[in-house]
């Protein structure tokens, strides 16, 4: 009798568990590492906030790769990039920096492409009595833009500000913001009585209805443009990635978000 023992249908179970154990190690060990997911991590724009974490969302739903985003302005983001921060790709609000960090060897030569182009507008929290832009201009108490040296949203704020003669007569209202971003909450907050921001920041707000379109005339093409860094060490990933984004549904996705289209140009 073997009471202690244990029973043969025991036996042959272990066998079958210590097998498929072994299994499924070895199949772990011979996988492609292109079967594994991987990540990129970007810098991007304060003005592009809204669509990229859509964008980046529908990327890692398509690929399985995930994506990290840090964002601020152009300026600054060029600043860390120079000083070797990290990132994969810098999705630029114009095309100046790219091609200087390329011209510096820290882009890859033949990546660059403008992959949106960007719209500013006037816009406040409460109603805007005239269509008049000087008028709305001159009887604002404080006036938010992002600052010029740093943000290209900013510079084309200034440009605007120039051509309609104001530049010098509104320097004491001038509420800056390190980039777009800020910009856009100084506004919402109130801090601000009117502000330059990006068309797509107010068109992903809670607040549409108070904005003053400015001719396109008043500033040059804010040509937001990508480029992938040298530093990248998955420069295919990167590279699927840039495609993501030019794809043409993708592109309209853009253009929804409140950018000019890019066929105009």
């Amino acid at each position: 009798m073997r009471a202690n023992a244990p029973s043969d249908d025991n036996n042959f179970f272990r066998k079958i568990k210590i097998s498929l154990l072994l299994i499924v190690s070895l199949g772990v060990c011979i996988l492609p590492s292109q079967a594994l997911s991987d990540s990129l991590h970007l810098a991007v724009a304060s003005n592009f906030i809204s669509p990229i974490k859509k964008l980046a969302q529908d990327f890692e739903q398509e690929t399985g790769h995930s994506i990290t985003l840090s964002f601020g302005s152009s300026g600054k983001l060029f600043a860390q990039i120079q000083n070797h921060a990290p990132y994969d790709i810098f999705l630029s609000a114009d095309e100046s920096k790219p091609q200087a960090l390329i011209t510096k060897q820290l882009a890859v030569a033949d990546s660059l492409t403008i992959y949106a182009k960007g719209q500013l507008v006037l816009w406040s929290q409460a109603p805007i009595p005239t269509n008049d832009l000087k008028e709305t201009l001159l009887n604002a108490s404080r006036i938010a833009m992002a600052n010029p040296r740093l943000a290209p949203y900013g510079k084309a704020a200034e440009e605007s500000l120039r051509n309609l003669r104001l530049w010098d007569n509104i320097q004491n209202k001038l509420v800056l913001g390190e980039n777009i971003g800020q910009t856009y909450q100084f506004t919402y907050s109130k801090n601000a009585d009117i502000g330059f921001v990006a068309l797509s920041q107010v068109l992903s707000g809670d607040n549409k209805e108070y904005v003053l379109e400015l001719p396109k005339s008043l500033y040059k093409d804010i040509n937001q443009a990508a480029v992938i860094l040298s530093r990248t060490q998955k420069p295919v990933l990167a590279a699927s990635f840039m495609a993501f984004l030019m794809r043409a549904d993708n592109q309209a996705k853009i253009v929804e978000s409140g950018y000019a289209n890019r066929a105009t140009d």
